[in-house]
Order: structure tokens, then C-alpha cells, then sequence
């Protein structure tokens, strides 16, 4: 955030690398569907949730800062 980013999705303890490959794939393409960023996440943890069952895999994850859906640069 210090550096200028407008949201960050962290983890708030270790996980396994990959069930959040899984998790980032399904946030990115809900991302590019149009979603805002904290839902695009929900929806994601929601996916991953339905194969792990255990939150282990999927709660660890938040969004810090603006929801709003990504937007094109302008050229």
C-alpha cells in the first residue's frame, strides 16, 4: 500500500502453495469478468471451499483497500 498499490490480497498465515495457485486463478478470472476486488475474492474462496473443506486452505486470505472492478489504462 506504502508503494502506491490500490488493493492488496495477503494471507494472514502460511499456506499451501497450491490451493492458492487454485485461489488466484479463480480471483483473476473473476477479476477479468467484471467483479469488484473483495468479491472477486469471495466468490474465489467460495470455489476453493467447495473442493477444501477446511478452512486452512481457503479463510486466510483478505483484501486491503479499494473494491472497486479493475480498469483499463487509458492509452
Amino acid at each position: 500500500m506504502v508503494a502506491g498499490a490500490e488493493t492488496v490480497v495477503m494471507s494472514l498465515w502460511k499456506v499451501n502453495d497450491d490451493t492458492t495457485s487454485q485461489l488466484m486463478e479463480a480471483y483473476f478470472r473473476n477479476l477479468l469478468a467484471g467483479q469488484g476486488r473483495a468479491s472477486a475474492l469471495k466468490e474465489a474462496m467460495r470455489e476453493l471451499r467447495a473442493t477444501q473443506l477446511h478452512p486452512h486452505y481457503w479463510a486466510p486470505f483478505i483484501v486491503v483497500g479499494r473494491d472497486e472492478p479493475l480498469r483499463a489504462l487509458a492509452k
